[in-house]
């Protein structure tokens, strides 16, 4: 069977071209389906179209549909823009999978989820954000009732795309429940794997540091984590923060750093050896106003850090769950001020808990726990 990815980008070192990246290359060597990466935005200057590696038996198609030309534009002229790249991707999508014989479509939910419905071919949605992301994200950079009114119709419009595809696959329970009270009878769970699956993990080294990483962007929340770190680099000067990423937010977070005092945090930047990280650190936070799944905590548990994350929707709360890590009412920055300083000093509890989280994310995101799941998925849409 011929079956078509459709994500916006593959340059980019993110989660999801990550994880499509892994999955796309496993399908390829245990399957005998075809598979196609089609990608609509095209690549910046400098960067490599694929930033990870894919099996030679994965084509890509780029249309350079450039959807974020407008992003910067007057509200009109975005939509105007908008509305005719939208009409050429549907006509492009189209002819492709006419001409090509594919059999399914896979949208990772970029522009494409709008008229998914209407392809010549079997669906999936695949959705690496929880349902609300939508008005999560738009709330998060803007205040004011149009901003709240707006994201609930992006919600209400994504909502209304994914009900007649043949699946939408989502990463947590939590997430699939808020479908099913939208209506969506199509919701199957699959988590992403982990990322770090095959790697060796080095010698915990668990140096007195604690370590976050992610976009540096206000979904993350790291601007309350360093609220928080005033009061921990006050109480323990020996400790430092190491927070790993980069993303929009980088200058704006060094200036809080600076206009907070702190003597002991690094903004670290882009670090190709995420495993030597875990490793060395002696407590993960994740601090996110809200997640999809959180491909870093499950990183973190996966490598034996000890984790402690606020309770956002959705993912910690299951990741977690069992023992496994602490979780702090979302937000509440006093509450994540308190467990980091009761996780620094238990060192031992913190030991216990995350070789629990350990076994436990080594046994459910590796590929042979996701992959069958993935395969059926697709053999249900034959």
């Amino acid at each position: 069977m011929k079956i078509l990815y459709c994500i916006p980008h593959l340059y980019n070192a993110g989660g999801m071209e990550r994880v499509l990246t892994q999955k796309v290359n496993w399908l390829a060597v245990h399957t005998k389906h075809e598979f196609t990466i089609l990608t609509t935005e095209k690549t910046p200057e400098g960067h490599p179209d694929c930033y990870f590696p894919l099996n030679q038996r994965v084509k890509v198609v780029h249309l350079d549909i450039d959807f974020n030309a407008d992003y910067r534009k007057p509200l009109f002229a975005k939509w105007w823009g908008h509305m005719l790249r939208m009409r050429t991707y549907e006509r492009a999508l189209r002819a492709y999978i006419q001409q090509n014989g594919i059999k399914l479509c896979v949208s990772l939910c970029g522009k494409e989820i709008a008229f998914l419905r209407n392809l010549p071919c079997k669906t999936i949605a695949e959705l690496h954000f929880a349902k609300n992301q939508r008005q999560q994200l738009l709330e998060a950079n803007h205040t004011g009732l149009f901003w709240s009114l707006l994201g609930r119709i992006r919600t209400w419009q994504l909502v209304r795309a994914v009900k007649p595809l043949e699946r939408l696959v989502v990463l947590t329970k939590a997430d699939q429940e808020d479908w099913r009270k939208e209506g969506c009878t199509n919701v199957t769970v699959i988590p992403n794997i982990c990322s770090l699956y095959g790697m060796k993990i080095p010698m915990k080294s668990r140096e007195k540091r604690v370590l976050a990483a992610g976009r540096l962007h206000e979904q993350k929340g790291f601007d309350l984590l360093l609220q928080a770190w005033k009061v921990i680099e006050q109480k323990h000067p020996e400790w430092t923060l190491r927070i790993v990423g980069e993303g929009p937010k980088h200058m704006e977070l060094e200036k809080q750093v600076i206009n907070l005092g702190l003597k002991h945090v690094c903004i670290a930047g882009r670090i190709e050896n995420m495993v030597k990280e875990y490793a060395e650190a002696s407590i993960f936070v994740l601090s996110s106003r809200y997640e999809g799944f959180s491909l870093v905590l499950a990183e973190a548990m996966w490598c034996g850090t000890p984790c402690v994350s606020f309770d956002c929707p959705h993912g910690p709360a299951e990741l977690l769950a069992d023992d496994r890590g602490w979780l702090v009412p979302n937000g509440d920055i006093e509450a994540l001020t308190a467990q980091i300083e009761y996780v620094i000093a238990h060192p031992e509890e913190a030991d216990l808990k995350a070789k629990k989280a350990q076994t436990y994310a080594q046994n459910t995101y590796s590929e042979e726990a996701i992959m069958p799941r993935w395969i059926k998925e697709i053999e249900v849409c034959r």
